[in-house]
């Protein structure tokens, strides 16, 4: 979508005329604009699924327990959806003036996530645990929905259904349940100086095991600062939590999402 679409007359009502810039960096699949003060997703309408319905119910339930934007207002029209929200100060943590201070950005991404995983278990209503994660990645590869071109370069000119496979091989014996943002990588946490902001992009949070939140979170820093970020970042979270193997998995796991 390149121009903001029609807003529903109920969202019209509370989310106030603006000037909409585009934001182009994520990875979720809508289109996002923001103003000075909202932040507005899009998404077409799919048959019996609604992202960003559940991303708002998860957004509510957060609010509270750990910085996440406010929803403003929710609305399902005949062929799309759209979500607003309150716009969190400070910038993303790969953006140019973050990466700046690489060490910050390890040492607050590892404390950011400890703090949500410390979350009780029992009160979350959210399960994106294997059982769940791995019957949504066969569907999205049975409907032609993954991108192979976006492999990770290791698995580059493998298909989805070698994927699919592979994590049906080697899938865990167990668990290590924790409240998880599902997609715990730079663009979705928001910091300003020497605190985080909050998280964004939550439509995946849930119980899950913590390798899905540090798995992605140690591959983006990798990918964006470098080893020795990642590094650190294992380091501040605790590597007596840390399995390699698990980490290997998680990765493979979201080449599918």
């Amino acid at each position: 979508m390149d121009r903001l679409p029609e807003l529903p007359d109920t969202l019209r009502r509370v989310v106030p005329a603006a000037r909409w810039e585009p934001v182009t960096d994520g990875m979720s699949g809508a289109g996002v604009w923001r103003s000075q003060r909202y932040v507005l997703k899009v998404m077409p309408r799919r048959a019996l699924q609604r992202p960003l319905q559940e991303e708002q119910a998860r957004l509510r339930w957060l609010a509270g327990r750990v910085p996440v934007p406010q929803v403003v207002g929710y609305e399902l029209t005949p062929d799309r959806e759209f979500l607003a929200m309150t716009r969190l100060p400070g910038v993303p943590m790969h953006h140019p003036d973050a990466l700046l201070h690489p060490e910050r950005v390890a040492t607050l991404l590892a404390r950011a996530l400890r703090e949500l995983h410390a979350l009780p278990v029992r009160d979350c209503p959210f399960t994106m645990t294997l059982a769940v994660m791995l019957r949504l990645a066969r569907e999205r590869v049975e409907a032609g929905l993954v991108d192979v071109t976006d492999f990770d370069p290791e698995r580059q000119g493998r298909g989805a259904a070698w994927v699919l496979e592979e994590l049906r091989r080697t899938r865990p014996p167990h668990e290590d349940l924790v409240v998880t943002h599902g997609d715990a990588c730079l663009p979705n946490v928001l910091m300003a100086g020497e605190y985080v902001e909050g998280f964004v992009d939550v439509g995946r949070a849930g119980l899950a095991d913590r390798h899905a939140d540090l798995a992605l979170a140690e591959r983006s820093l990798r990918h964006n600062i470098g080893p020795e970020a990642a590094a650190l970042f294992l380091d501040t979270y605790g590597r007596s939590f840390v399995d390699p193997a698990r980490l290997t998995y998680y990765r493979l796991l979201d080449e599918l999402f």
